[in-house]
């Protein structure tokens, strides 16, 4: 990315740290102190050297020896002093500079966290979860280094470096010009090598943000990988993928110390020029004295301080704007589902759902949710048409079915009903009301889904249910899980409802997380229920029980279902076959059996009729 575009993203970041306006100005008043002190001690010793150990004459007068000791006294409480508010102004500094950092990583990461919830499932679905959380994690705090070596440090090196500069052509403006001859190559290394620093760590970050992405994958896929003995392969994939690291952070390193070695080259340089020509202008000078001199070796080094500072820093600040590229492009991501001005803030109330020639295909937002978050990667363009046209008429209560081929469309109308998704053409009515015109809060607070894997998370069962009305009594929690046949193992457990529970619920059978997750839907007591699969992937006992609590469930609540199970199917007050992103039939099961079509055909060949035992069938 160029270097424009970088310094569109600064400002931003200095908009963070405009905010914590206390803390820039006691970092700034430190870090000034910070920068005059250490002039002090070149200044001392110097004066040392020409008053108390050469008495030079000053304005033709030989100091006396009690002048001297007078002296000698005077520069050492001086120089005891200074020690000691320079540490106490280091300490300061220090503290309150990192205090600034750390606020302002925490403001951006909250905030892109916050901004990162608002993106739809699409921009999810099209990017790496370990990329996101190494931008949300990692890249937020690189960004810091930006603060710390860029706008302070940076900022007080180089006054100090004028400061310098300033008192060295003082001592001696011949002397001075000889030193600052070297400073043209010094920016010159600056201004050849900069830019290939800047693309080797935007390089390197990118491809870190991809071996996390890589690593989070294999690691939720661990079962899979193992049944399939494939931990050779996935060793050798994750090899390669830190080959590939090495070498960009190699190349990084190299041209990062080049820089460094140009520096250094250029500050010896500069010292050997003071040994040569500052004793041969002592030598022809007498205003200019050994004590002078010695100041003036003094400031030099001061001055090549921060030259080195700014090779050393370079790496860091180069690696850190990189971070505040990518984070911010999070940020330029906008939204595709977010509220109208005038949002009804209530909940549907009856749950009465009309679609209405609903069309939708992935990537087909008006938006950016389908751009990619590298800026080397192409924006993905519009799939194929997902729904194609679907009319359908819910009434506020009953209860449909959706059934069809896998990618017939059946979950992607459960996910516009939330707006999850948004609808390309066409729109979708709660109550006659366009759910684009509802507060998204107030929709989805009337809408809850149990799926097929039910998730939950790390903590406590009760905090798990509680999800879904966080502010629920623990008499309502327990209310909850006996209506969805979930207390008696919850009381079982040695710690009943504050059970920790490992990530997604393991340590819990798949009956037990689906009775878990529908006492979440219970408490939340919403008006519309998706059920996606629910039932589809249990034994015939964990299914009759999670079955008895979806009817307790389902009972008065408008319901769509998309099953699996002939039993699920055959209970729904209608069932719509969907094929191709179509509604191609609609009607009871005895109906659609006589249609002889698609229905009919899923049945024979997917849904075997109920078997005598009871038990019931399962689709594939």
């Amino acid at each position: 990315m160029s270097s424009s575009n970088t310094a569109g993203y600064l400002p931003r970041l200095v908009r963070y740290v405009w905010a914590e306006k206390p803390l820039i100005l006691l970092s700034i008043s430190f870090g000034l102190l910070g920068l005059v002190l250490p002039f002090v001690y070149p200044m001392v010793i110097g004066s040392a050297i020409d008053v108390v150990i050469l008495a030079h004459p000053h304005n033709g007068i030989v100091p006396t020896y009690d002048q001297r000791i007078h002296w000698l006294c005077v520069l050492t409480i001086a120089s005891a002093v200074t020690a000691v508010v320079w540490a106490v102004t280091g300490y300061c500094k220090g503290h309150f500079t990192l205090k600034l950092g750390n606020r302002i990583i925490t403001r951006l990461r909250v905030d892109l966290f916050r901004h990162l919830q608002t993106l739809s499932l699409e921009f999810f679905a099209r990017q790496r979860t370990g990329g996101i959380i190494w931008r949300l994690i990692h890249e937020v705090h690189e960004v810091a280094h930006v603060i710390y070596a860029g706008l302070l440090l940076v900022g007080f090196d180089f006054l100090q470096l004028i400061a310098a500069t300033i008192l060295l052509a003082l001592i001696s403006w011949k002397l001075a010009l000889a030193v600052l001859i070297l400073l043209p190559l010094y920016v010159l290394t600056f201004y050849f090598l900069n830019p290939r620093v800047r693309t080797s760590s935007e390089v390197v970050a990118r491809h870190a943000g991809q071996i996390s992405g890589n690593v989070q994958e294999q690691f939720t896929a661990i079962s899979l990988i193992k049944t399939y003995n494939a931990e050779a392969r996935e060793t050798a994939r994750f090899l390669h993928d830190n080959e590939q690291h090495l070498q960009h952070v190699l190349r990084q390193s190299h041209l990062g110390h080049l820089v460094g070695a140009v520096s250094e080259l250029l500050v010896h340089l500069g010292t050997t020029v003071i040994i040569g020509y500052g004793c041969w202008l002592t030598m022809h000078d007498p205003r200019l004295t050994a004590g002078d001199l010695t100041k003036f070796l003094g400031y030099v080094g001061i001055m090549y301080g921060p030259l080195r500072r700014f090779a050393d820093l370079n790496l860091v600040y180069q690696n850190s704007l990189a971070s505040v590229r990518r984070v911010f492009r999070v940020f330029d991501i906008r939204p595709e589902i977010v509220d109208a001005p005038d949002a009804i803030p209530t909940p549907p109330r009856d749950g009465d759902v009309i679609y209405e020639n609903v069309r939708f295909r992935y990537g087909g937002a008006s938006d950016q949710s389908h751009v990619r978050l590298d800026e080397d990667a192409s924006p993905d363009g519009p799939g194929p048409w997902i729904l194609d046209g679907v009319n359908l008429h819910i009434r506020a209560g009953e209860c449909v079915a959706l059934i069809g081929p896998s990618g017939a469309g059946k979950t992607t109308i459960a996910s516009l009903l939330p707006r999850l998704y948004e609808v390309n053409d066409g729109r979708i009515l709660i109550d006659n009301v366009d759910i684009r015109d509802y507060q998204l809060a107030a929709l989805r607070s009337a809408i809850a889904i149990v799926q097929q894997d039910a998730f939950l998370f790390s903590g406590s069962i009760r905090d798990n249910i509680l999800y879904g009305r966080p502010d629920a009594t623990h008499a309502a929690v327990v209310a909850a899980a006996k209506a969805a046949n979930a207390h008696g193992f919850i009381a079982r457990m040695r710690e009943g409802y504050d059970t920790l529970l490992g990530e997604r619920g393991i340590g819990l059978s798949g009956g037990q997380r689906q009775r878990i997750s529908i006492a979440r839907a219970l408490l939340k007591d919403p008006r519309i229920l998706i059920l996606d699969e629910a039932t589809s992937a249990l034994d015939a006992e964990s299914e009759s029980l999670v079955q008895q609590a979806l009817n307790r469930l389902m009972r008065g609540r408008t319901c769509l279902v998309i099953a699996h199970r002939l039993s699920t199917v055959r209970r729904a007050d209608r069932i719509l076959a969907i094929q191709n992103g179509r509604i191609v039939e609609t009607g009871c099961h005895d109906e659609l059996v006589a249609l002889d079509g698609l229905y009919a055909h899923l049945v024979r060949h997917q849904l075997p009729l109920q078997a005598p035992d009871g038990e019931a069938a399962v689709i594939g």
